[in-house]
């Protein structure tokens, strides 16, 4: 997003979709990214410096009829929550697993968030397979296989890699069109309908002013268009649009964007915030939902304190339970999260659930009321709407 915002391209025929990568750190996602595309993701002089990933990085990959915006997440436990923010409208999933380090903590947080998310189709890479003789490969292999079988990467291919000796780059390129040609279908209603954008990154450019990016989950947009920051409420207009740093007259649903904007300071705006049709999202500090605990997490008391990540953003909240006295693991309850500042979301929209502290995944669920009302636990009939609210109909 650097290249001046000037000269447009109309907007081509390339179906898009975004591919979020996964994985625990020095795991080689970076290095498989730039592999595949040419493109080295970290940008900050701080991860030149120390070797790792802090911030999301992005890259471009065309794959015949398909174009994927790659977001690149750091696999640091401590950056868990800049790999949430990357996962936001994401299609299609790579998880990488190093074969000299095989399955780790952040392989299996990065899943769980994954799956969270319902995400439904990606690749498995295993990567620096030339530091590994075959016999160890093939129990790495196995014990990826046994992380994955009962999620939606149970039959999804694993392809053994390289970067340092470009093998297996190839097979990963025809894996990953292979996928995409299956998540397709599932995305094509999402390009019709209000525009959203969840701001995962906002800087200026001398000349040109504040530029916010972030992954189109909804709709479509065009240079002139008049759009809402929301919480704030705040109108913006579109200057220019570029999307991998080249100029375009439009983006879309499976896009990665840049939109030069007007009306607002680069310091006005933060990670909170989503860029959408005006009208579309309203803010609130109530939002009902339906939450699953994981498994392996502790029982979820009534009126506990939660970090609610929605979106590219990050919410304390409290959650309260509809009923019971407390959530226990591998249950599913209504829920509704009071909110410190006003969020947005919409219905049917996932989320996911981290711990106050320790911080650590712990569960996630689908919005169902994204501007509530207080609904009181005695109240048999408010209760039993907000189970029909749980309806696909």
């Amino acid at each position: 997003c650097t290249a001046p915002f000037e000269s447009h391209e109309v907007l081509g025929i390339m179906r898009h979709l975004i591919l979020g990568t996964a994985g625990h750190i020095d795991h080689g996602k970076t290095t498989l990214v730039k592999a595949l595309t040419g493109t080295d993701t970290d940008r900050l002089p701080e991860e030149k410096k120390r070797g790792i990933t802090i911030e999301l990085g992005f890259a471009q990959l065309d794959l015949g009829e398909f174009r994927l915006g790659i977001v690149d997440v750091p696999g640091h436990e401590r950056f868990v929550r800049n790999m949430l923010a990357g996962a936001t409208g994401v299609d299609l999933a790579l998880l990488v697993v190093a074969v000299d380090d095989s399955v780790k903590p952040q392989t299996r947080e990065h899943l769980e968030i994954l799956r969270l998310l319902r995400l439904e189709h990606g690749v498995i890479a295993l990567t620096k397979c030339d530091l590994a003789e075959p016999d160890w490969i093939d129990l790495v292999e196995s014990e990826v296989r046994e992380l994955v079988a009962d999620s939606f990467l149970a039959s999804a291919p694993v392809i053994r890699t390289s970067a340092a000796r470009g093998s297996g780059i190839a097979e990963l390129k025809a894996a990953l069109a292979a996928a995409a040609q299956q998540a397709a279908p599932h995305r094509g209603t999402a390009s019709q309908g209000p525009f959203r954008l969840a701001v995962d990154r906002v800087f200026t450019i001398a000349g040109h002013g504040t530029v916010v990016t972030g992954s189109v989950t909804h709709g479509r947009c065009r240079a002139g268009d008049e759009l809402e920051l929301q919480p704030s409420g705040r109108p913006v207009r579109v200057r220019s649009l570029q999307s991998h740093d080249q100029p375009v007259e439009e983006v879309g649903r499976g896009q990665r964007a840049a939109l030069n904007l007007a009306g607002v300071h680069h310091d006005e705006i933060a990670r909170v915030e989503e860029l959408a049709t005006p009208g579309h999202l309203v803010p609130s500090r109530l939002i009902t939902a339906r939450l699953h605990l994981l498994p392996d997490a502790r029982p979820l008391k009534h009126r506990g304190r939660v970090r609610l990540h929605l979106g590219a953003a990050e919410f304390t909240a409290q959650a309260a339970l509809l009923e019971g006295q407390e959530l226990l693991p591998g249950e599913w309850g209504n829920v509704q999260f009071f909110l410190r500042e006003p969020a947005v979301c919409t219905w049917g929209q996932a989320f996911v659930v981290r711990s106050e502290s320790p911080v650590h995944t712990i569960g996630g669920g689908q919005v169902l009321a994204p501007a509530s009302a207080k609904i009181r636990r005695s109240d048999a009939a408010a209760i039993a709407a907000v189970e029909k609210l749980w309806s696909p109909d």
